[in-house]
Parts: C-alpha cells; sequence; structure tokens
C-alpha cells in the first residue's frame, strides 16, 4: 500500500526534484496545486494523506483534527507561522521545515542592500539619470572600518552575514538571547539588545516572526539609534513597526531601511509610504531566491517527507512529542 502526499500548493516550474527523492520507494505525489484554496479543500483532499507539504496554504486546527492518516507535516521554507505547531503535536503528527536552503542567499541579500544603502548606489543611479554628475547628493559616506553592525538574532544566515560583513572591515555585534557557541565567533561581540541599538551604525534584522519578536523596533527601539543609522530587515516584515518607521524616517531619527519584507506584501506596495522615501530600498520579499535554492527546498522538503514516512523521524522535526503514561 502506497503512502500518499499531499501537496496543497507551489509556484515552482515542476515537480522533479520531489519525485527523484521518492522514486524507488512506495510514496506517491498527489499535487493539489491550484485546489487548495479553503480549509475544506485542504481536508477533502489531506484526509487520507499520509504527509502533507505546504507552501502558502495554513495547515490549521480544524484541518488537522481531520487528518486521518498524516504523519507529517513540511512546509517549503524556514519560516512555520502557516501550520499550527501545538495542534500538530497534540495529535502526534511531526512538522518539519528547511532552515538551511537559503542561508548563502539570504546572507548576500542582507549584505546587498546594505552595501546599496551605506554607498548610496540607488540614490545617486537616481540623480545621474535626472542629468547630475556629480557625487554632492551622496554626503556623507563613511568608510566601512569605522563603522558597526548590530545583528539582532544569530541563527544561520546571520552568522553567515557576520562573516562576509567582517571580511570587509565592519565591526559586528550580536545580540541572542538564545545562541550559547558565542566563544566560537570571536570576530562577534554579543551585547544587550539595547546597547546593540545605542552602538550600531547598521541594524540587521534576522529573527523569525514569534509572539516575542513582532513589533520588536518600533518608535521606542528607535529613539534608541544612532539618527545616522540604518535598519535592514530580510527576516520578517511585522518584526518591525511600520508606522513607527516611517515616522523615524522622515522625522531624521534614522537614516535609512533596506527592506525584503513588509506587514502587507503584494498588489497594494503602491500604498505604502515606504515606497516613496528616497533612503529607503525595497525588493520584493526575493533574498531567499536564487535558481539553486529553489532546487535545493524542493528536494530537501521532499527528503523530510521521505525520512518521516520511511524511517520514522525527519531530520528537521521542531515539534517533540509528550510521552504516552504506560
Amino acid at each position: 500500500m502506497s503512502n500518499k502526499v499531499l501537496i496543497t500548493d507551489y509556484y515552482y516550474p515542476d515537480l522533479e526534484q520531489e519525485r527523484q527523492v521518492f522514486q524507488g520507494t512506495d510514496i506517491e505525489i498527489f499535487d493539489a496545486n491550484g485546489k487548495c484554496t479553503t480549509e475544506d479543500d485542504v481536508i477533502k483532499f489531506a484526509s487520507d494523506a499520509d504527509a502533507i507539504i505546504t507552501q502558502f496554504v495554513p495547515i490549521t486546527r480544524n484541518i488537522i483534527q481531520k487528518l486521518q492518516k498524516c504523519k507529517v507535516i513540511v512546509r517549503y521554507a524556514i519560516g512555520l507561522d502557516i501550520i499550527d505547531i501545538p495542534a500538530a503535536t497534540e495529535h502526534r503528527i511531526m512538522v518539519a521545515n528547511v532552515p538551511d536552503y537559503c542561508t548563502d542567499e539570504v546572507a548576500n541579500h542582507a549584505l546587498a542592500l546594505m552595501l546599496n544603502l551605506l554607498r548610496k548606489i540607488s540614490l545617486m543611479d537616481r540623480d545621474v539619470r535626472e542629468g547630475n554628475w556629480s557625487y554632492k547628493k551622496s554626503v556623507p559616506i563613511t568608510r566601512f572600518s569605522n563603522q558597526t553592525i548590530g545583528l539582532i538574532a544569530f541563527g544561520r544566515i546571520a552568522r553567515s552575514f557576520a562573516r562576509k560583513a567582517s571580511g570587509l572591515g565592519f565591526k559586528i555585534l550580536a545580540y541572542d538571547p538564545y545562541f550559547i557557541d558565542k566563544q566560537s565567533y570571536p570576530q562577534c561581540e554579543f551585547v544587550s539588545l539595547e546597547e546593540l541599538l545605542q552602538r550600531s551604525d547598521i541594524i540587521s534584522v534576522h529573527t523569525p516572526s514569534t509572539d516575542e519578536t513582532r513589533g520588536l523596533l518600533n518608535g521606542a527601539t528607535f529613539s534608541m539609534m544612532k539618527d545616522s543609522a540604518f535598519i535592514i530587515n530580510t527576516s520578517r516584515g511585522d518584526v518591525i513597526v511600520e508606522e513607527d518607521l516611517v515616522k523615524a524616517l522622515r522625522q531624521g531619527k534614522i537614516a535609512g531601511a533596506g527592506l525584503d519584507v513588509l506587514i502587507e506584501e503584494g498588489d497594494n506596495i503602491k500604498k505604502n509610504p515606504l515606497v516613496e522615501m528616497e533612503n529607503v530600498s525595497i525588493t520584493p520579499h526575493m533574498a531567499w531566491y536564487s535558481a539553486d535554492s529553489i532546487k535545493e527546498l524542493q528536494r530537501k522538503t521532499a527528503e523530510q517527507v521521505k525520512q518521516a514516512l520511511l524511517y520514522g523521524r525527519p531530520e528537521n522535526q521542531v515539534n517533540i512529542f509528550p510521552k504516552i503514561d504506560g
């Protein structure tokens, strides 16, 4: 009897990577892309599934309660905010992600946003296109070796970013109350969040979206920063209170921002006042992307399912089941 894997949605050209991983096993793909738009759709297709792979379709408690055979839910992503992990844990369904498919891409993108702001590339590109052949609008620009970067959270991406930035001469501060192996990163000085905000010339955000981190950067924290500071965010939009960011930028409380994520993303972007600001660079949530990272994400997602169904546990399982008495 085969194992059914429901893939609720994806935006990749095909599922060839997944098929290659499952080749030679009893795992069969059911492709519901475009058919899962409601909870009832997911329940209909997933009720007899042994595994679920999802991209953007939420896997809610209501769905999880109606799953008859599901052993594992895996997301094509690092973030797991669309999966009700407590509900899955209660029903002893494993949940997994792919935490390392785009480490280099996101670190490089954060670095590119930072360098663009510090060297004022986009600003001067627009100025030249308007017929102005002068560097005066870029004044002042500061040497990298005289600047300090503050990293909020110190996971895989932040650590990669730190290695690259320290190679360019930047001093590195880091704040992460959950990171233990500090002695392995002598190029970084670990400090409190308040000290990081006060000392940093550039603040790069690498934290996931959690109850603890949503709204972490707000009017109060912006007031602690240098007026000359830049903010880089390639993590999640809701870590920053956007209204407070707009206000701080308009009032000159901070110098600029490089953003790959926003609270509201998509077709309504023109309504966001950040788009009109010269000292803000915005990209469309693409830091994760390269042709290579997509293939790696698809392959590693399928591998998590294969490990769960054939060997009992995926490498990247994020939830722990409580022991059953007796």
